[in-house]
């Protein structure tokens, strides 16, 4: 079981088993994938800030199943750009706050491939697939430049969530992104999220994020 031994690493020991080259998934993989994602969830929701969305399982394993390939592809750097945008299609659902926290459970590691992609190879494909990606779930791309565009349609659907709303907040002050914090919509948002305790979680905040 391909994806659900990746998965159970990741989660576990945050180290990762995977082929070679893209093979298809079998029918019982995905369902022990998802099983493994949906018990994930109910874990990961006793953290967020207010009554999570529900759990979207086929944005959930359709996430799932893009970190695997996206680890694959950042490994095998022959495989070329025909692949990279066959194995790393966009999700075809809805995006909903449902969606957006359950891709999550498994997106929120894409920043860091994306990083690692940009060190080995800046300008191939899949560091322009995943730029794409991080445009269209800024959620699981806090902290990182790419993403961070502004008052978007992905970013509206953040927060129009209380929840999630309250989490990407958090995230960007835990992250420190700058670039986030001062965008005029969302630096009211952190200032009142830091309250009194500004100086301590974040001292420079006010210098770069308010009005002089």
């Amino acid at each position: 079981m391909l994806l659900t031994g990746f998965l159970h690493h990741l989660l576990t020991t945050g180290a990762v088993t995977l082929t070679a080259r893209p093979v298809p998934f079998e029918p019982a993989d995905l369902l022990a994938a998802e099983e493994l994602l949906r018990a994930y969830y109910a874990d990961d929701v006793r953290e967020l800030p207010g009554p999570a969305p529900a759990f979207d399982a086929p944005a959930a394993s359709w996430a799932a199943a893009y970190l695997y390939h996206t680890v694959q592809l950042a490994l095998v750097r022959e495989l070329d750009e025909t692949v990279v945008q066959t194995q790393l299609a966009d999700f075809t659902g809805e995006i909903t706050p449902a969606a957006i926290y359950s891709a999550d459970l498994t997106l929120r590691y894409l920043p860091d491939l994306l990083r690692l992609a940009k060190g080995l190879a800046p300008g191939d494909a899949l560091v322009g697939r995943l730029r794409a990606t991080a445009g269209q779930w800024p959620f699981s791309f806090v902290g990182a430049e790419e993403g961070a565009a502004g008052a978007t349609e992905a970013e509206a659907r953040i927060l129009a969530h209380s929840a999630l709303q309250q989490e990407y907040i958090d995230r960007i002050i835990r992250t420190q992104d700058q670039v986030r914090a001062a965008q005029t919509h969302l630096a009211p948002l952190v200032h009142a999220a830091l309250g009194q305790y500004a100086a301590t979680l974040w001292p420079d905040f006010a210098a770069f994020s308010l009005p002089a």
